[in-house]
């Protein structure tokens, strides 16, 4: 393979890519040198020819894992953006692939640092323009359960993507927005949990995917932990999803249907026997937490009624014991859900009034950032549809979906990290 080596160490980027690609089969035989290629190329000077290599690497079923990990962490570490960005394809698979080893070797959080660099690879804007390797990196976030890592980057206002540059697909995208909302889900974000839940569910589609019908799954279970109730679909649900993803649901819609009792110990009773379906979605955790916010919102109801209260009276009005009612209260004082002080002398619960009086700069600032927010996220809604719809790739799927009823969304869904007990 000395040709290979001399064409990687090329310095003529328009034809870099031309030169290497024609050695794509002989790389494929040649696993047992791989390593040793490797060893005598720059993962800086030489990007384009290390990922070549890799790439190879990727379908050796031998390969040691742990050196394919630190070889692709010494090119994440170190590689050419102009070279990564003449072959995106062959930059995503080893992404990918350095991503399902990470997982299945039970070591993710190695992986995040080269893969929080490798965003702007395929991004001019990595904020702003989302690629593949958005959604590697938030998977190994979940499995390594370093959620506020990714915050800054799920709570930036993704505006566009660029299929050409990135070789991004739709099922990049859904992915991105269902792993967004799992991590919002874990940092108890739960608004911005249930919109990136909606984006995957709502999204333009020919066919139902597995990915819509768990984003869907979720979104009911936070909707009933924010408000106890569930909204509809809006309008701009596509109507397949619309007329046939709540036959995947049962367990969930009759979930909810029980929330409208109140009764915690009803709704006990009714999700008892979906708890094996719901421990099968991983959503367990998650319908014990709606449950549990049945206490906080009856709780809140107090605060409208009564002036002062015992911890005894609000025990025995929200059917818990005294010393639990007390953590409640405190808990939901800490997190500014209710304004109250407990007297320690005689256990007294008194309600106050939201020191906020919502007026002045401040909170008309934040209503109008807030509105202007929700009209960039439709903006993005639009420009993203509008991408995937005039997208060759995304327009063969339809196809292929409409003759075969197949759906592929699934490929780097991962269902197996949502878990919220």
């Amino acid at each position: 393979m000395d040709a290979f080596v001399n064409d990687a160490r090329g310095t003529n980027l328009k034809t870099l890519k031309t030169a290497l690609a024609k050695y794509e089969d002989n790389l494929e035989r040649a696993h047992p040198m791989l390593d040793n290629i490797l060893s005598v190329l720059d993962p800086k000077q030489h990007s384009l020819g290390f990922l070549y290599v890799l790439k190879a690497k990727v379908g050796d079923s031998h390969k040691s894992n742990e050196a394919f990990i630190n070889q692709v962490a010494l090119f994440l570490a170190n590689y050419s953006t102009e070279q990564v960005r003449l072959a995106p394809a062959l930059f995503n698979t080893v992404i990918n692939h350095y991503t399902e080893i990470l997982h299945q070797t039970g070591q993710p959080i190695k992986g995040i640092s080269g893969l929080k660099r490798s965003l702007a690879a395929l991004s001019d804007s990595p904020l702003h323009i989302l690629s593949p390797a958005h959604t590697n990196f938030l998977q190994l976030v979940i499995l390594s359960k370093c959620y506020h890592i990714a915050l800054p980057l799920i709570e930036s206002n993704i505006t566009s993507i660029n299929p050409d540059q990135s070789g991004i697909a739709i099922q990049h995208i859904l992915c991105y927005y269902y792993y967004a909302g799992i991590i919002f889900t874990a940092l108890k974000k739960y608004k911005s949990a249930a919109e990136s839940f909606k984006f995957v569910f709502t999204a333009p589609a020919s066919a139902l995917s597995a990915i819509a019908i768990e984003a869907y799954k979720k979104f009911v279970l936070v909707n009933l932990i924010i408000s106890g109730s569930s909204s509809g679909f809006p309008r701009y649900t596509p109507p397949i999803v619309q007329r046939n993803i709540k036959s995947h649901c049962k367990a969930y819609t009759e979930l909810t249907v029980s929330f409208s009792s109140n009764n915690i110990n009803d709704i006990r009773q009714k999700a008892i026997p979906h708890a094996e379906a719901f421990q099968k979605d991983k959503n367990w955790g998650l319908v014990k937490l709606a449950i549990k916010s049945i206490y906080r919102r009856n709780i809140k109801k107090l605060t409208q009624t009564f002036m002062t209260l015992s911890i005894a009276d609000i025990a025995e009005k929200v059917d818990l014991t005294p010393s639990k009612a007390e953590a409640f209260v405190l808990k939901m004082i800490e997190d500014g859900e209710i304004f109250a002080s407990i007297s320690q002398k005689d256990g007294m619960v008194s309600f106050h009034e939201s020191p906020e009086n919502f007026s002045g700069y401040n909170v008309f600032s934040e209503l109008d950032s807030s509105i202007n927010k929700v009209i960039q996220i439709d903006g993005t809604v639009k420009h993203i549809e509008e991408k995937l719809t005039l997208s060759q790739a995304f327009l063969k799927r339809m196809v292929n979906d409409r003759r075969g009823g197949n759906n592929n969304m699934n490929n780097q869904f991962d269902p197996e990290i949502d878990e919220f007990n």
